[in-house]
């Protein structure tokens, strides 16, 4: 399909669509400013809010990317900085998302899978992640869990590891949303980094299909008592 017809296909699926992309765009500077933000900077945010839409990416995520860097106090120039940065990450992080099979993914998971970028998941990566936990509602706290462990600094490979195979186990989300607190508990205890990562990988054939029991109340790598050679996991 050439540039041109790429062009009416998004524009059709804007029109389209109700509450499109385009609407929030189109919402995005009377937000800032209701917030607070300066009437220029709102402008600006606009304006590659605009640019955004039309190669697919959300808006929304845009603007709490801008209001996250003004109640931080950062100043407006690497306000609109950042903003622009982000949109390019997401658009990438969009095709990522798409060619993993999620074809009409919503902001949250672009916008996740974006942040996973910025903590340096390639997208090869981000689509494994994406495919290993199957619904757009598990995508994005998934992507989210691998960047949190990343920034504890477990290396990026492990970290997607960690999170793809709590998937394929069919672990509970709230035990995948344990991951980072359970990673910092091990930090403390002095851990490294490399450690924590193989603790935190489920055993070999453990899966939601055995026996119930304590391992399957608890987070992948949790040591299962006091007598664990690890110790027990402080809160």
């Amino acid at each position: 399909m050439n540039g041109r017809g790429i062009r009416w296909v998004v524009l059709a699926a804007l029109m389209a669509a109700p509450g499109s992309l385009a609407a929030q765009a189109g919402s995005i500077e009377a937000r800032l400013t209701a917030r607070g933000l300066p009437a220029q900077l709102a402008q600006e945010v606009q304006r590659i809010a605009s640019d955004a839409v039309a190669q697919g990416v959300p808006a929304d995520p845009l603007a709490d990317k801008a209001i996250e860097g003004w109640a931080k106090h950062v100043s407006s120039e690497r306000i609109v900085s950042a903003v622009r940065q982000f949109a390019g990450r997401m658009a990438e992080a969009g095709a990522a998302v798409r060619a993993a099979g999620l074809e009409h993914p919503s902001g949250n998971v672009i916008a996740a899978a974006a942040e996973a970028m910025g903590g340096g998941l390639q997208p090869d990566q981000i689509q494994s992640v994406v495919r290993a936990a199957g619904t757009a509602e598990e995508a994005s706290p998934a992507l989210s869990v691998a960047t949190s462990l990343t920034a504890q600094g477990l290396g990026v490979k492990q970290a997607v590891t960690i999170v793809v195979e709590a998937m394929q186990h069919r672990r509970p989300m709230s035990q995948l949303l344990d991951l980072p607190s359970v990673a910092r508990s091990m930090h403390d205890q002095g851990m490294s980094p490399g450690e924590i990562g193989n603790r935190l990988l489920p055993p070999h054939g453990d899966d939601a299909g055995g026996p119930p029991g304590d391992k399957h109340d608890r987070p992948p790598g949790v040591p299962p008592g006091p007598d664990h050679p690890a110790g027990p996991l402080r809160p």
